[in-house]
């Protein structure tokens, strides 16, 4: 029996061995996953500072285990992993690394420390020391900031600290002499020599930082990957030049620049994205990055990073890229790029993408990129508006204060140009220019395509405006609302403009305000707004377009009742 049982016996042993060996080797693998690249190939920019990022990799041959390493960090629920069926993805798991780095050394000190057991000349303020270096108090650990915007350790998020903290060395530096040994403060050293060759100049330390592993059920080589994700750190702002060189038609151009403080971008194919997207936890660190804690994570969640804030996200429109075009002639403005087509964009719900060329843009770099040019007629015209001196409260501000009088009385010279895109303008900051010199700043508000938009190019000093409004008539006690005691008063107002312009101007005046129009001297277009509601008082637009010649000057007048709050 011992003789049958043997064989039998080895063979179990043999099998056992074999799976235990197997198991090893699996684990073995999963120990060192395989590196995976992954690049960026879209990326389609907001006006507020998040980019949606599309990445693809390339899963390596025999691999279960696959290090992505670190990522720019997502917002929260935007990571998303696509992959085909025959990849068997069974997780992600982000862990913390240990991550060796070397850096220049940063102080004599600690130069000094890093060259344990060499010689050298050592000169202090007040004395000259040779001898050999022995090891002193060992250097602080070095810590690299966290990045605001890529996978980092947990510290502080400070955009300002991005770089490498300078490494404190210790407090104590020993060296030998033929006299004995010399203990000195490292800062107190001015100079020193190494006489036997050069010195080590960099020192290393080791960091823990977040890595990013994909396990899959079984290897899948060949097959491609993808990662999305929104992340911060990226941004474009466009911009607008106009020339009116020409008496009717404007030459309209438009440039986009690209702030990146991501990552690396190369050839990536890039879309300016314009409208109000609704991203609520745009603020917010998804927990994929390990970035932070716990408990910060869940803060984040009801804190005020949780609520979209309208005016972090007030983004819109559009962008386009440049084609090959013709220049100007030699008459023409040289500060105007020459004529290029925009190219046609694409709409997704409610916003605007439009493409640009691959772009190639290192980190912390910050790319000037020509966009459209197009032609647009349009007329100058002095706009004058006035505002409503009811306030919200129904009081009547008779006697308002003295800047916001002066305000009153503003005439603005303005560009009313039709745009002849098929694309919206978006808000941007524009800039005016005549036969090559600069003549105002100002914005341009969001523009339907085919639409008219009115721009300001800087304050009419030559048009000289007066107004005033005066109490005609009031009728105490007529009404009470919501418990307040109301007058009904009858008030006129009256307006006087001169042109002082050596040409004749067109002037578009408007008058805001509540209660109802009794008349209009002359008769002005009255447009009820929907401001008045939900207000005792309906809310008017009067507005006037007149000429004036060279000195010419008119005067207009209006009536209007309104219920007045004692």
């Amino acid at each position: 029996m011992k003789q049958v049982s043997a064989p039998g016996g080895f063979v179990l042993a043999v099998l056992i061995a074999c799976l235990v060996c197997s198991i090893r080797v699996a684990r073995g693998a999963d120990d060192k996953p395989q590196p995976l690249r992954v690049d960026i190939e879209k990326l389609s920019l907001f006006k507020n500072g998040l980019g949606f990022v599309v990445s693809s990799a390339e899963l390596p041959k025999d691999a279960q285990a696959v290090r992505i390493g670190q990522l720019p960090i997502p917002s929260f629920g935007t990571f998303w992993v696509g992959y085909p069926k025959e990849v068997r993805l069974r997780s992600l798991v982000t862990s913390m690394e240990e991550v060796q780095k070397q850096v220049p050394v940063q102080s004599i000190g600690e130069l000094l420390q890093m060259n344990v057991g060499r010689r050298v000349l050592v000169h202090t303020s007040d004395r000259d020391i040779d001898g050999i270096i022995l090891a002193g108090a060992a250097p602080a650990e070095m810590r690299e900031p966290a990045d605001p915007y890529v996978m980092s350790p947990r510290q502080s998020r400070d955009p300002s600290e991005r770089y490498l903290a300078p490494a404190r060395s210790g407090n104590i530096l020993l060296i030998k002499t033929d006299k004995g040994i010399v203990a000195l403060n490292p800062g107190s050293v001015v100079h020193a020599e190494f006489a036997d060759g050069e010195p080590i100049t960099t020192t290393q330390f080791k960091q823990r930082w977040p890595s990013i592993t994909m396990m899959l059920e079984k290897p899948a080589g060949g097959e491609k990957i993808s990662l999305s994700y929104l992340a911060r750190g990226v941004t474009w702002v466009p911009s607008y030049l106009i020339d009116l060189s020409d008496p009717k038609t404007a030459r309209f151009s438009a440039h986009a620049i690209v702030i990146n403080e991501l990552t690396d971008l190369n050839n990536v194919k890039l879309q300016l994205v314009t409208g109000f997207p609704n991203v609520k936890f745009g603020e917010i660190l998804s927990p994929v990055a390990k970035s932070q804690t716990l408990a910060d994570f869940l803060q984040a969640l009801t804190g005020p990073g949780g609520r979209q804030d309208a005016g972090n996200y007030r983004m819109t429109q559009q962008s386009v890229q440049v084609n090959a075009g013709v220049a100007y002639g030699r008459d023409e403005s040289a500060l105007v790029p020459g004529y290029t087509a925009p190219t046609e964009g694409e709409a997704a719900e409610d916003l605007y993408f439009y493409p640009v060329k691959s772009l190639s843009l290192k980190k912390d770099e910050t790319a000037w990129i020509p966009l459209f040019t197009a032609e647009m007629p349009y007329k100058h015209i002095y706009t004058w508006r006035i505002g409503d001196f009811v306030d919200p409260d129904d009081h009547y501000r008779a006697e308002r204060e003295s800047q916001d009088r002066k305000a009153g009385e503003e005439i603005w010279h303005s560009c009313r140009l039709v745009s002849t895109l098929d694309m919206p303008l978006t808000t941007a900051a524009t800039e005016f220019v005549t036969n090559g010199e600069f003549t105002g700043q100002d914005v341009c508000s969001y523009t339907p395509p085919k639409a008219e938009t009115t721009i300001r190019i800087n304050k009419a000093l030559n048009l000289v405006a007066e107004q005033a409004e005066i109490e005609v008539e009031r009728k105490r006690d007529v009404s009470v609302i919501r418990g307040y005691r109301y007058d009904l008063v009858k008030v006129r107002g009256e307006l006087k403009i001169r042109n002082k312009l050596a040409r004749p101007a067109s002037v578009e005046i408007t008058k805001e305000l509540s209660g109802e129009v009794i008349e209009s001297v002359p008769k002005a277009t009255d447009i009820k707004t929907a401001k008045g509601l939900q207000k005792v008082n309906p809310k008017h637009v009067l507005t006037w377009l007149i000429d004036l010649k060279p000195e010419e000057e008119q005067r207009l007048s209006y009536q209007y009742q309104v219920y007045i709050r004692e």
